[in-house]
């Protein structure tokens, strides 16, 4: 009788089953569009993990919202309570089946992606990791099951499910800030995120232990409301109209909060100003100050009044500065940009959007940062506007485009001294591979999101010296092409570009690569200078702290520093740095904020500023455990 029953649930699911195979096909055929081995092992598997948490949340909730009232709606359930069957029996076929049927995309892919990774390895990159692709099997089994009882808990609302799923979803966003390690524990696609120590996979305890047992108070409370079915149902309808009220009123005010909590994530995302944990009710408030205004050909400028002396130079000297940027990128003028000089957001001198820019106004080089910004506007403009992201996700080249185009019109030279010699480190030191500027991900995640200036302001002039000065405007264009394939990204997106343009992408890394041995060589003497960092975890009395240790010794006008990011977090304006004392037996304690501790690791970045340049080592994840006694 069980096998007939899972049969039975098998067959109701079957809508479910062509959805998953319908995405596995896709799947499959998105494969066969690229050649096999364009995208390597590691990023397919950080792919899909991205993808996996979210999908099995989705399908999962919305299988289990009519995996059992849908019994009660349509009275089987009455039908089924007269057959030799216990609710336990139905309950857990049903479970069964939902899983069995859940299961069958993560599995298929995580089979899939072995597959093509066994046929298509080389030599660098050879081992299959089975350790790896069973523990995220693992973690895809948890958090369906939570989102499968979630769903079959939350289906007892019947149409008001999905607005309480929506009401958790912005309760654990809003917590982001204030407890991030509780936000962490309670997001259940965070399960999947990739997150290594060295070349172990580092295991969220606390969010398994967390999902596991709200996957368990799920079922436990759903499987109570099915075995009761009718029998509460019949107390709750003798309320009548009371009950009807009730349930208005509980709907309109979890549309209110819904609607709260939309506002309340708008305004953060909106909100520049102080640090996490700091707003509240003991902010001070300040008197609003009057605004400024400026119009140009090209821009229309609006500033605190009382800056005004000091923006003054800048205002004067802008549309010579958008002639010389316009110039290099071989456009014209088109709307006036819209310029913010009040300020923008943590850890960037500017930001651009599609006609618009935010610059800091007390910067020293604010022109330099305007002659950057407008050529991303520029840039954005000739990409396709508003309709295209290619050009977002090629970050080095966007940025090492802007970077490029900031020192022709300052310097007159597409990349500085500095620069050079910061070239010549990540040569020296192997921080970055030259694919591994097409690879956006790995790139912002591994090493200094800071390199993407100098490393892309190289890599653009290597191809302006191969094919001319028209090769960027070239490039851009053809990113606003109406037959350009817009489901592109990393290598692939970036070869692409280059091949519709006209161009060799390998030809110019080559180039890239080549120029970088011959500043290594140039800078050795300076480089082999400079002193290195290594960072260890260390705790006492319940604060934790990172112990610097330096290979060779401090210039005297040298300052150790760490840099911070919540998890795995690559944007930028989360990042905290601290800097460190002078250093004490060649060591120096630099403290770890406590915001930035999260899902019980502290991810760090050690480095040192000496002679004007700052250095970072690449990110280093270590959990809370591994700390030592200092």
């Amino acid at each position: 009788m069980s096998a007939a029953l899972l049969r039975k649930e098998l067959r109701s699911l079957r809508p479910f089953l062509f959805i998953v195979l319908a995405l596995l096909l896709m799947e499959t055929a998105g494969v066969f569009l690229l050649p096999f081995d364009a995208v390597p092992f590691p990023a397919r598997m950080h792919t899909l993990s991205e993808g996996l948490g979210v999908m099995q949340l989705l399908f999962g909730f919305a299988l289990g919202t009519n995996l059992l009232v849908r019994e009660i709606d349509e009275g089987t359930l009455n039908f089924l309570d007269g057959l030799p069957l216990t609710r336990r029996a139905v309950f857990m076929a049903k479970v069964q089946a939902a899983l069995l049927v859940l299961l069958i995309y993560p599995a298929c892919a995580l089979l899939w992606n072995a597959a093509l990774h066994t046929a298509t390895r080389g030599s660098l990159d050879h081992a299959l990791r089975p350790s790896l692709l069973l523990t995220m099997f693992g973690l895809c089994i948890l958090a369906t099951a939570v989102a499968l009882t979630a769903g079959m808990l939350l289906g007892f609302l019947r149409h008001v499910a999905w607005l309480v799923l929506a009401l958790c979803a912005i309760g654990i966003k809003l917590l982001q800030d204030k407890a991030p390690s509780l936000a962490s524990a309670l997001d259940t696609t965070d399960l999947l995120a990739l997150r290594f120590t060295g070349a172990a996979w580092q295991l969220p305890m606390s969010s398994i232990w967390t999902q596991l047992g709200a996957a368990l108070l799920f079922g436990a409370l759903a499987f109570v409301l099915f075995c009761s079915a009718g029998k509460v149902g019949a107390r709750v309808r003798r309320i009548g109209g009371l009950r009807r009220w009730l349930t208005r009123f509980g709907i309109g005010l979890m549309v209110a909060a819904v609607l709260a909590g939309v506002a309340l994530l708008a305004a953060r995302s909106r909100d520049d100003g102080a640090p996490a944990g700091r707003k509240g009710a003991n902010a001070v408030e300040f008197m609003p100050v009057a605004s400024g205004q400026a119009t140009t050909r090209h821009y229309s400028f609006s500033y605190p009044a009382l800056s005004s002396a000091r923006v003054r130079p800048l205002i004067a000297e802008a549309d010579r500065t958008f002639e010389a940027v316009a110039a290099l990128l071989g456009t014209k003028g088109g709307a006036p940009i819209d310029v913010d000089l009040s300020g923008t957001t943590r850890n960037h001198a500017g930001t651009a959007y599609l006609d618009r820019i935010r610059i800091r106004v007390n910067d020293r080089g604010a022109s330099d940062t305007l002659a950057h910004e407008t050529a991303h506007v520029l840039a954005l403009r000739l990409a396709g506007g508003a309709q295209s992201s290619q050009l977002d996700d090629m970050m080095v080249l966007n940025e090492g485009l802007a970077e490029w185009v900031e020192n022709k019109v300052g310097t007159g030279t597409g990349v500085t001294e500095k620069q050079e010699l910061a070239a010549a480190i990540v040569s020296a030191r192997r921080l970055v591979k030259p694919r591994q500027l097409t690879d956006q991900a790995a790139f912002a995640g591994t090493v200094d999101d800071n390199l993407k200036y100098p490393l892309g302001a190289i890599l653009v002039d290597r191809l302006v010296k191969r094919y001319g000065a028209a090769a960027p405007h070239t490039l851009l264009r053809t990113l606003a092409r109406e037959d350009f394939p817009r489901d592109l990204d990393g290598y692939a997106l970036w070869q692409t570009a280059f091949q519709l343009a006209g161009f060799d992408l390998d030809l110019v890394l080559d180039d890239y690569a080549r120029h970088l041995k011959t500043l290594e060589a140039t800078h050795a003497r300076q480089v082999a200078r400079l002193p290195r960092p290594r960072g260890s975890l260390v705790e006492q009395d319940g604060e934790y702290a990172i112990v610097l240790r330096f290979d060779l010794p401090l210039p005297d006008d040298a300052m150790p520093l760490v840099r911070y990011r919540p998890g795995n977090s690559t944007d930028s304006s989360s990042y905290r740095t601290r800097f460190g004392d002078e250093p004490d037996a060649g060591t120096t304690t630099v403290e770890v904020p406590e915001e930035m501790i999260t899902r019980d690791q502290v991810c760090f970045q050690p480095g040192v500023v000496v002679e004007s340049l700052t250095l970072y080592e690449p990110w280093v994840c270590l959990p809370l455990d591994a700390a030592s006694a200092e």
